[in-house]
This record gives structure tokens, C-alpha cells and sequence, in this order.
């Protein structure tokens, strides 16, 4: 249950510490964190409420308190809210926020102490309160703030003395100048002298702790602001150079409208074989759209600055993605064009047919070369005329067959004729 509630919309609006925010902006992280804990003081308001709730039930004269802690509640947070929202962008406002905050959780802490401790006759009541102080110290390390808890912890331990001295125990001090050193070393040796020690020992150590915990947490809080700084500058100097190359490797020419052509053309004939050999209907689409992707689909790496750091990493990433898709694929048209120019040069080494059959040679290249190569066969090229089908597909049989799969160049020349008549057909129109 409490993992659903956590995946809820609700807790990580008014809970989420890190939603949707920059940790390198120190004013974006206050401002984030002031609206978590302006949230806490919300809920612990109406636990407030509960508990003046619980210990009136019998006793008349609590009950006009209880009903008053629900406008106080509303006005509190109201005026926290209009505090944090009406300059979100001024750090020196969000930490005169963070102040407010957590000297409210004190004195509201404090006051509801006074109240159960001095206002019943249940002295449980006061002792169960008195874990309020803790409560709101812990609130104060949600900040994880060093520098606000050293503002803190003298004017604690100041306050919660006296409150020990005045209100714990109701200590009196009026006959100690009467009774001089026997009065001192009465108290001194007494269960409340001893107590008050107790309890400030205790708080000494939790604060402490609280301390050393809040240490931890802001160090590593400022090394992952410093790691996303320097993968901010990483991010950036790398865009500027995949930017650079991608302009440079993916448009190095304007196509002509018989290039757009003869794109479309091998993307329909790669479909029709990648469908011949038994491919499923989503590998027959990714094939189509690999043939003709270089010729089709541009890479945009300029981002919307409105766009968060993780929204404008996650789009980086996926455009490298389909550059390197794209690269891929004019290696590929690069490779079937080296091939018929090796042949007909007769420059077909040893060496360079086995350079050839070493990359790209995965079932969707092979797919898209033997159709790319029979298309470029059959038109004409500034080092080649055009050829008939016939021709082709001896000059495939006698020389370029061991460029290929046996299983997919079998296939392709079993259904030639259909391929002649996507080729013929597709000229037609």
C-alpha cells in the first residue's frame, strides 16, 4: 500500500523532493524543498489539530482550542504559499522560507508542549508531546542544510533548558539566595537536577547525529550537483561536436530527384524480399524505413530551452541513436557502390572482397544491398551504363553472389522476375 501511494500523482506533487528539477540550481532546489516542507507543516498542522482532538474528549474547556487550530492551520500555510510562490526565482527569499519554516515546527512544537504539560492533569499527555521537539529538529534536517542547523541548535538548546527548568519540572529559584550552598547542593543532588541532565544528553546526541547525517547527505547532494555540472558541460561541448560531424557526414551533398526515386524504389523491393524470406511485419517495416532512412529523416540536436536537463539528455540520446542509424546506412549505400566500382575497375582483390564481407553484414544490410546493388545495376551511373534484367542478374550470379547470405541471394534470384517487375513498373510511374 504505502509503495502505491508513493507511485501516486499526489504524494510526489506535494512529497517528491527531486520532481522535475534542476540540482544544480540552487534556488530551484530550495524553492522545491520549501514546498515539501511547507506541505509537512500542512499535515502536521491537522496532527496537531488530532491531538488537541483526543485529549479535550472529556474535558470541556480544550475544546474551544481544538476548533481554533483549524483557521490557524489555513492561515499559516496560506502565508507560507503566498511566501514561496511570490518570488521563486530569489534564493535570499527562499531561505527567509526555509527560517520561517522551521521556527514555526519549533514554537508550534514548543506550545503544544506547554499546553499538555501545564493544561492537564494527565501528565502523559505532556510527556508524549515532548517527542514533538525531536519532530521538529528532524523537519529542520530536511533541508540538509549544515549552516542552518548551527543557527539552530544554540537557540534549541537555550530554549529547551529553560523549558526544562520552567515548565518539566516548574523548578523555583526564590529561596536559593536564603538558603545559599545548601540549597544548590539539594537541587544538585536531586531526581529532577538529574533528569533535566538526562534529557539534554540525549538531545545532544540526537542533534548530533542529525548533524552528521545532514553532513553526509549535503556532501553528497554537492557531488552530484558538481557531477551534473561537469555532465551539463560534457553534454553540451559533445552536441556541439556530434552536431558539427552529423552536418558535416549526413549532408554532404543535395540528392537529385532520380537518388529520392531510386530510395523509395529499394525501400519497396527491401520490403518485398525481408517479406519472402519470412520476416514478421514490424521487421519488414524497420527494413523499409532503414533503406530510405538517410534519404528521409533528418538529425535535430537543437533543443528547446524549456525543456528540462533529463528532457533535453534522454532527446540527445536519442537522436545520436538515429545518426548513428543514419551513418550506418550510407556506409552501407557507400559499400554497394564500392563493390560495382571494384568490379568493373577489376580492382576485386582477395583483400578487398574479404575487407567487404567483414562489416555491415547483418540479414537487414544484406537485404538492403542486394536490392540496392540490383537497382544500381540496372540505371545508369556516371562509371556505368544501364543493363538489362538478364544481364544483371548474371553479372549477381557470376561476381557478386559471395557477398551475400546463400539463403537470401537463393531468394532474391528465385522471385527475380517479381523484382524486375517492381523495378519496371516503379519506372513507369
Amino acid at each position: 500500500m504505502l509503495k502505491r501511494i508513493k507511485q501516486t500523482s499526489l504524494y510526489n506533487n506535494m512529497f517528491g523532493f527531486e520532481k522535475n528539477i534542476n540540482i544544480a540550481n540552487d534556488v530551484e532546489v530550495l524553492f522545491r524543498k520549501n514546498i515539501v516542507i511547507k506541505n509537512v507543516v500542512l499535515l502536521s498542522n491537522l496532527i496537531y489539530t488530532l491531538i488537541f482532538t483526543i485529549v479535550s474528549i472529556g474535558e470541556k474547556s480544550n475544546w474551544l482550542l481544538t476548533i481554533l487550530c483549524l483557521p490557524v492551520t489555513y492561515l499559516v500555510n496560506r502565508t507560507l504559499k503566498k511566501m514561496i510562490y511570490k518570488d521563486k526565482d530569489n534564493y535570499l527569499r527562499q531561505q527567509i522560507a526555509m527560517y520561517i519554516c522551521c521556527f514555526y515546527m519549533f514554537l508550534s512544537a514548543i506550545l503544544i508542549y506547554t499546553r499538555l504539560k501545564t493544561g492537564l492533569e494527565n501528565a502523559y499527555f505532556g510527556e508524549a508531546a515532548y517527542i514533538l521537539l525531536y519532530y521538529s529538529l528532524v523537519i529542520c534536517s530536511f533541508y540538509q542544510s549544515k549552516k542552518l542547523l548551527k543557527s539552530v541548535y544554540p537557540w534549541v538548546i537555550v530554549i529547551i533548558t529553560i523549558i526544562h527548568f520552567s515548565i518539566t519540572y516548574n523548578i523555583i529559584f526564590s529561596d536559593a539566595a536564603k538558603e545559599g550552598e545548601s540549597y544548590l547542593l539539594t537541587f544538585l543532588s536531586s531526581l529532577e537536577f538529574r533528569d533535566i541532565v538526562l534529557r539534554t544528553c540525549i538531545l545532544l546526541v540526537f542533534m548530533l547525529v542529525l548533524y552528521l547525517s545532514v553532513s553526509m547527505s549535503e556532501y553528497l547532494q554537492e557531488e552530484r550537483k558538481k557531477e551534473l555540472i561537469r555532465r551539463q558541460e560534457v553534454e553540451n561541448n559533445y552536441t556541439e561536436v556530434v552536431s558539427n560531424i552529423f552536418n558535416l557526414t549526413l549532408n554532404p551533398k543535395p540528392r537529385t530527384a532520380q537518388e529520392e526515386s531510386e530510395g523509395r524504389l529499394l525501400s519497396v523491393m527491401s520490403e518485398k524480399l525481408a517479406n519472402l524470406l519470412g520476416k514478421d511485419a514490424n521487421e519488414c517495416q524497420f527494413i523499409a524505413k532503414y533503406a530510405n532512412i538517410h534519404l528521409t529523416t533528418k538529425v535535430s540536436l537543437n533543443f528547446n530551452d524549456a525543456k528540462t536537463e533529463e528532457e533535453k539528455f534522454n532527446e540527445l540520446k536519442e537522436e545520436t541513436k538515429l545518426g548513428s542509424l543514419i551513418i550506418k546506412r550510407l556506409q552501407l549505400e557507400r559499400k554497394t557502390e564500392d563493390i560495382i566500382r571494384a568490379h568493373m575497375e577489376g580492382s576485386n582483390t582477395n583483400d578487398f572482397v574479404t575487407q567487404m564481407t567483414s562489416w555491415e553484414n547483418d540479414v537487414p544490410s544484406q537485404i538492403i544491398m542486394l536490392c540496392d546493388m540490383y537497382i544500381s545495376l540496372r540505371s545508369s551511373r556516371p562509371y556505368k551504363r544501364a543493363i538489362n534484367h538478364n544481364n544483371t542478374m548474371e553479372l549477381l550470379n557470376n561476381s557478386y553472389r559471395i557477398y551475400y547470405d546463400p539463403v537470401i541471394f537463393e531468394r532474391f534470384t528465385r522471385f527475380a522476375k517479381d523484382f524486375a517487375d517492381i523495378y519496371d513498373n516503379y519506372e513507369e510511374e
